[in-house]
């Protein structure tokens, strides 16, 4: 029997290490280990008052906060009943756009590309890319001005609260936001190609793929979830659809189809084999030219799928701030009451479905408190993947099998700290 282990995963988002054991008979077993130390997470909310929830919330994870933030906002929201006025949607659209954009360039071209560049990382591609690297930190920069324009910050967004916002941005700011999502969306038309481009790895393993789905547009923060083989439901029933399972090895859940017992995949190539005709007409012709189709069953794809939204929520949110100009919000916030209720909202963070579930007591209090993040539902995919791989690998006696499954991990883009708990208090 061998076994391999790869330890501390670098370019990935926390600490995560994988083990493949290949037994006597060439059968194979992969196992995805999140290594985060303790993180109580949903028990630290248990008794505070629904105002500090999306602030604690948002401290999950550095790299999806913004959307954490929204997406316990919207919970929080269903709970008391509270409905938005177009307006607010789309400035709180705008910030998680922002989030989705610093999050992909991030993960493209400064994690995934040094693998195909044949680099240890971006400091060896300067020589060479030095001025694609600067162009993407240019992109960085401007996803980060257009989040903060709205949100109030760059990074763990203030203005976003229960029931609106507490400042819209004046005028001035929607216009400067604007120049600054049409600078962005045209240098995403010129670097996008660069990874649009690459040779991904030869590797297909179909599985089941899941989304928000609304049948009217590339959903983002509404919608019902739909499963590819299978079924459409309301975030409401996502209990009746998936569960979580508790492995010994890790300190993050597992989550499988409720029905199937069958693992299953999230993210920016589940959105897109879902929702692929309403990807924006640019979209869809750079996928054109570069002969990409979908449904696409290779993880690998992954990354040219986070490429396509790049161009998608770059000429998105332009559209939105241009809609907001002609048609400005008229209040930060509606009122509400405070009451007893229970609330859920399903959204797509840049890593694939985000739940947040909580009960709240009439004083606005937090009695129950359930959050399941995108890399969590990953992992048994990426286990199946992992196994697959490795026996074709094998199989073509490749020489450098480690590297080959960095790769495949990291086009999953995990988010390690989101997904960890601590497995004793499951």
């Amino acid at each position: 029997m061998k076994t391999l282990t790869v330890e501390h995963i670098t370019r990935i988002e926390g600490h995560l290490n994988f083990t493949v054991i290949v037994d006597k008979e060439a059968n194979v077993k992969a196992r995805a280990e999140a290594l985060e130390g303790v993180r109580l997470l949903e028990r630290l909310l248990i008794g505070k008052s629904y105002r500090e929830v999306p602030d604690i919330v948002s401290r999950m994870c550095g790299v999806c906060q913004a959307i954490h933030r929204i997406t316990s906002i919207q919970a929080l929201e269903d709970a008391f009943g509270i409905t938005l006025p177009e307006e607010l949607e789309k400035l709180r659209k705008i910030i998680a756009i922002g989030g989705h954009l610093q999050s992909h360039v991030l993960h493209l071209f400064i994690f995934v590309l040094p693998d195909f560049t044949g680099h240890k990382n971006i400091l060896g591609m300067l020589p060479k890319h030095g001025e694609l690297i600067s162009r993407a930190f240019r992109l960085k920069k401007l996803a980060n001005d257009i989040t903060e324009a709205i949100g109030g910050r760059a990074i763990h967004p203030i203005t976003p609260v229960v029931g609106g916002f507490s400042k819209i941005p004046s005028r001035r700011t929607l216009e400067i936001a604007l120049d600054k999502a049409r600078e962005f969306r045209k240098i995403a038309e010129e670097v996008i190609p660069v990874v649009l481009s690459l040779e991904m790895p030869d590797f297909k393993r179909k599985t089941h793929y899941v989304s928000l789905y609304n049948g009217k547009e590339f959903p983002l923060l509404r919608g019902s979830v739909k499963i590819s083989q299978g079924n459409i439901f309301k975030p409401s029933e996502y209990e009746d659809y998936i569960e979580y399972i508790t492995e010994e090895y890790s300190t993050a859940r597992h989550y499988v189809l409720k029905k199937e017992r069958l693992e299953y995949m999230v993210g920016a190539l589940s959105r897109i084999n879902i929702n692929y005709d309403f990807l924006t007409d640019t979209a869809k012709s750079m996928a054109k030219t570069y002969g990409l189709k979908y449904p696409a069953y290779s993880p690998f794809e992954n990354n040219k799928a986070q490429a396509l939204e790049i161009i998608h929520f770059a000429e998105e949110v332009v559209d939105l701030i241009e809609d907001l100009l002609h048609r400005p919000a008229k209040t930060e916030k509606v009122e509400f009451s405070v009451k007893e209720g229970e609330g859920v909202s399903v959204t797509e963070a840049p890593r694939g479905l985000l739940i947040h579930h909580y009960k709240v007591n009439e004083q606005g209090r937090i009695e129950k408190a359930n959050i399941i993040t995108p890399t969590a539902q990953n992992y048994k995919n990426i286990e199946a993947d992992l196994v697959a791989y490795t026996t074709k690998l094998l199989l073509s006696n490749v020489e450098n099998i480690e590297f080959e499954l960095k790769k495949l991990v990291r086009a999953y883009d995990p988010c390690i700290s989101c997904s960890a708990r601590f497995f004793k208090e499951h």
